[in-house]
């Protein structure tokens, strides 16, 4: 009888604790071979593909992309604009801010290639920002710099502190 009564005591559960563990758990959600389309005014704008996402609801809500992620661009005409890869990636989705680490490139369709360790795409503004470390390679040159702005289909940029070699054809020759 006193094993009974003693069970009975160690089997009590406090609501509360229970309440706060459920909590947690359902403010994660996974997936697994993530394949999303993004659509603006009706037109594909975006593809993303990952291994792996988790979608955090706590505040401020956000999306990680722990295994890495790759982004094509689309046009109108669904051509590919450009291709942004990252072996790290968070969604910030209050205020549509995309933060990516380790390994970020892109290149758009004219071949020039962005080579970084960290970059933020600001999709309100339709801006790359870096203050980190970054290499360009062009057909004909590459450039080095500390930070970079940019537009997404990274056609026009400005490098912060730049360094490196650039080939200036000689308008006299026309």
């Amino acid at each position: 009888m006193a094993i009974f009564l003693l069970s009975l005591v160690a089997c009590e559960n406090d609501m509360q604790s229970i309440m706060r563990l459920d909590q947690g758990a359902a403010a994660v959600e996974e997936g697994i071979k993530i394949e999303t389309l993004y659509s603006q005014g009706g037109r594909v704008r975006a593809k993303l593909t990952a291994p792996t996402m988790k979608r955090y609801m706590e505040r401020p809500a956000y999306v990680e992309f722990n295994n890495g992620l790759k982004v094509l661009s689309y046009n109108d005409s669904l051509q590919v604009e450009s291709t942004v890869t990252a072996k790290y990636g968070k969604y910030y989705e209050n205020d549509d801010n995309v933060f990516l680490r380790d390994s970020v490139v892109v290149i758009n369709k004219e071949g020039k290639r962005l080579d970084c360790n960290e970059l933020n795409w600001d999709s309100k503004k339709g801006k790359f920002l870096s203050k980190k470390a970054v290499r360009i390679s062009t057909p004909t040159d590459t450039i080095y710099g500390t930070g970079l702005e940019s537009n997404q289909d990274f056609s026009d940029y400005n490098i912060i502190n730049p360094r490196g070699q650039v080939t200036v054809q000689d308008s006299t020759l026309n």
